[in-house]
Order: C-alpha cells, then structure tokens, then sequence
C-alpha cells in the first residue's frame, strides 16, 4: 500500500483531523509591528513552515469542488509537493472548522488520496475526475510561530501573498491562528493581544475564496443566514455560541463587501447578521449573559448598528421611489438624495475602517468563545448553562409569545411608540424560532411552525409600515405629499391587516410545545 492511500485510511471516518483555524486581515501597518509584539517575539520561530510557497489549486471549469465546500491544491516549498484536500465542518462561524488530508506526492495530483473524504464521494463516479485542472495560484511569503497562550499551543503564520487567476492578481496581507493544543478560545485571546500592534480585521475569506472570487466575480454574494442546526442534547451555552458564531458571521461576510462594492444587499445582510446577534444575546441574557462584560458587548453592538443605520435608510427610500408612479422629482432633488447616500457610505466605511469597529467586533468573537459569561458560578448561572437548550427554548418562547399576545389585543388603544415596541418584541420572536427550529423536528412541529413564522413575517412587515406613517422623517420631503383622507386610509388599512394577523397568531399552536 502506498504511503498516500495508507494515510487516506488513517484519515478516513469520525477520526479525520480538523484543521481549527482563525483568519484576520491586516488592516494597516506591517508585519513587522505584529513581529514587535511581545508575545511574538518570545514565540519559537518554525523555519520548516516559513518561507516561499507556491500553490495550485485544482477545480472544474464550474468549479464543482467549490460549490461543495471542497478545496484542492498542491503546495511546493523547498522542492517538496503536498497535496492538500479541505472541506468545510458542519457549522460556519468565524474560526474555520474544516477537515484536512494531507499527502507528499511527487508533483502531480494523486486522487487516490482522497479515498474516505469528502473529495473521494464526489469523484467516486469517475465523472469529474477528467475534468479536474489547475484553476489558480496562490504564492506566498510566510514568517511561522509557535506561540503559548492561555494554555493552549497556537501556530502563528504571517502572509504577505498574491492569488493569481482568470487574469487577475490581488495582493493580501494576513494573520492565521491555527490551534494545535488547547481550546479554540485561545485563539481569539490571541488575536486581540497581537491587534494591540496594529489593527486587525476578522475574515472569513480563505485563500482559496480569493482565487474563486478572481475567476467569478458572481460569486461575490450577499451571505445570507445561515440555517442553524442545534443537536437535540445541545446545553444553553453550546446552543448560544452556535447560534452567535452564525450571526457574527454573517455580518463579517457582509462587511467585506460593503466595504468593496458598498453593495446595499450586502449592507443589508451585514445588518440582518447584527440584529440577529443582538436578538440572540437578548434571548439568552437574563438566564447566562448577566455579567459586566456581557454588557459592555451588547452597549458596543448597539454603537455598531446604529452606524449601519443612515445609508441603509437612503438605499431603501432610493428603492421605495423607484417602485413609486407618483414620484416625480426634479435633477437637483435626486442629485441631492444621491449626494446624501455618498455621504452616508463613506461615513460608514470611515467607520468600518476604524480602529473602534474593528475591536468591537473581535472582542465579540472572543466574547462568544470565551467570555466571562462562560465562567462565572454566580446566581445559578453554571446550571443555567448546563440547562438543555430545548427546554430553554420551550420556556423563552412562550413567555415571549404570551407577552406579544397581551399587547396585540390593544393594538388600535396604544401609541405609536408601543406598536414599534410590539414590532421589536415580534421579530425578536421570529428570530428565535428560527434559533430554534432544528430542536422541533417533527412533521407537526413543522407544520406549525410554518404557519408561526409566516404570521410573524406578516405581522412585522405590516407593523414596520405603520412606523414609516408614523414617523416620516428626513427623506419624507421628497415623497409625493400624500392627502390627510388618504394616510387615514393607508393607515386603517394596515391597522385591520395587522389585527387580522395578530389574531391568527394568537389562536396558532406554539411549535415548540
């Protein structure tokens, strides 16, 4: 047996070694600062992981490995060849999860490698494997650490590379963590002591996604929620970090586009991500998110979207008048709307850009998968976290419900502040059935809870445009006037839409009881 199929057998079943792995862009600076930080420079130097390296990766002309979250290449460095396969782990979150199957060959590509992988069940057929050749390159030059901290063994890689393909370079400058001992919250401590140096940025973005991304700019999409898949003996704590490291992801993904394309999809999505993050911490922070740090992170959340708040307001009212027969508008008017949306973007950018945002989201990545909230024995709050998740579920949401219910039958007594409060309480809710969906799986459950979340969609959209009527604002001089006789009539129309939707809720079977 050869010494590539031997370790294809090794690697093969439950026992697959993991790659756990933190990316961070250099946002400024150099190397060289992040080589002056003390913890850098007492790590021991890794001479055989530093260097040149040259790598191809290999894919179909419609990039079939791709679309399964499976990537190939072949790494030289020193006049040696190992062929590397990846595939992505079952939960996306900002540490990489992904398995890895390494092989020395001679140059060339050695499929028989990928026997008991995810790349082998692709290729079992045959069909594909005539079509696999070389897509891109990646070169890069690499300074290699192992660095101790807070009990865990960390490899520390400093990039400065270039992915080439379809024509196209483009340049980078990163920082990967890579855990080989220890727990993977060491690894966002870390990466907040080197950020002391000089600035750096959560990624998502392998090297492997920079190739593709060259080869189709397509590809380049707005990330969407991710589906959450909590295990049915999933704690509290495992369930909110899940769920958190989901959201907390979908904003960054979002963010790198916003900042390259300032693409109103992607800032919407980026926004989407952050007020799923906060609506998370608010489900769980009476019960294990109530300590100092806990809040410090909520407070700097909240600073966060309220950044993201002013251009994505622009984007929809620019949408809103295009879809408006009545709207006429001179040139100096849409010249003035669109000199306000440029303002807003860069101001939003400056602020992405900033030193402020950037740690505000690493200390919540940290936060997430190491916080103080996960330690302290205080007010019952380690048998909180050990509380089985589905019983929590259980629990949250019918008080939720039960609160939302209360107010809907008010709905035309109250003010307009409470009924935007109820819009809050009701996506609050939504977001937490679809936390929690993966822990109700049977056909009943699922049927209810189709019904439950298309009546929460409903009541949120109807409620948000009563709160447009409401509020008006800014932008609302550059609407066609709409007549006293008619608004009452919109309004009317929305409120007998909304009561409608609130009753067929009221009376709707909880999916989760």
């Amino acid at each position: 047996m050869s010494a590539s199929k031997e370790r294809s057998k090794q690697n093969s079943g439950a026992d697959a070694p993991r790659e756990i792995e933190l990316k961070l862009e250099l946002a400024s600076g150099t190397t060289e600062d992040l080589l002056a930080h003390a913890l850098l420079d007492k790590a021991r130097p890794l001479p055989k992981q530093s260097g040149q390296l040259h790598a191809v990766y290999f894919d179909t002309d419609d990039h079939a490995l791709h679309r399964e979250g499976i990537s190939l290449r072949i790494r030289r460095r020193n006049g040696k060849a190992i062929q590397t396969i990846k595939a992505e782990g079952p939960h996306k979150g900002i540490a990489m999860d992904r398995g890895e199957w390494e092989t020395p060959v001679d140059g060339e590509l050695d499929l028989s490698a990928a026997s008991g992988t995810p790349l082998g069940k692709l290729i079992a057929d045959g069909a594909l494997v005539a079509h696999i050749k070389p897509a891109f390159t990646v070169e890069t030059e690499r300074r290699a650490f192992e660095a101790k901290f807070d009990g865990a063994v960390i490899e520390v890689a400093l990039d400065r590379a270039a992915a080439s393909g379809g024509g196209e370079t483009v340049t980078f400058s990163e920082v990967e963590l890579e855990l080989r001992q220890g727990h993977a919250g060491a690894l966002f401590g870390l990466a907040r002591r080197l950020s002391e140096a000089a600035p750096l940025r959560l990624s998502t973005v392998a090297k492997s996604e920079r190739g593709y991304r060259l080869l189709d700019e397509d590809s380049l999409r707005p990330a969407r929620a991710e589906k959450i898949n909590l295990s049915k003996d999933a704690t509290c704590a495992e369930a909110f970090q899940i769920i958190a490291r989901s959201c907390l992801a979908q904003m960054v993904q979002n963010e790198a586009l916003v900042r390259l394309k300032q693409d109103p999809d992607a800032l919407h999505q980026m926004r989407v991500g952050l007020r799923r993050l906060r609506a998370a911490i608010s489900l769980f922070r009476a019960k294990i998110l109530t300590d100092a740090e806990s809040t410090e992170i909520r407070n700097n959340l909240r600073w966060a979207g309220q950044a993201l708040g002013a251009p994505r307001d622009l984007d929809v009212f620019i949408k809103r008048l295009g879809s408006m027969e009545d709207a006429v508008l001179d040139p100096s008017q849409m010249e003035e709307i669109e000199r306000r949306r440029t303002e807003a973007y860069r101001d939003l950018l400056r602020t992405l850009e900033s030193r402020r945002f950037m740690d505000i989201i690493l200390q919540a990545a940290a936060w997430i998968e190491a916080g103080a909230w996960m330690a302290s024995g205080k007010g019952g709050r380690q048998s909180a976290r050990e509380r089985p998740a589905r019983n929590f579920a259980e629990a949250e949401l019918s008080r939720r419900f039960k609160r939302i219910r209360k107010l809907a039958k008010h709905l035309r007594d109250v003010g307009d502040e409470e009924r935007h409060e109820l819009r809050i309480r009701i996506k609050k809710l939504r977001y937490g059935t679809e936390f929690f969906a993966s822990l109700f799986t049977s056909g009943k459950a699922q049927k209810r809870r189709k019904t439950f979340s298309s009546l929460l969609e409903e009541l949120q959209e109807s409620l948000g445009e009563l709160n447009d009527l409401a509020v008006g604002g800014s932008l609302a001089l550059y609407l066609p006037e709409v007549p006293p006789k008619r608004l009452k009539q919109q309004r009317e129309k929305l409120l007998d839409k909304s009561e409608t939707a609130l009753a067929a809720l009221s009376t709707a079977d909880p999916f989760w009881l």
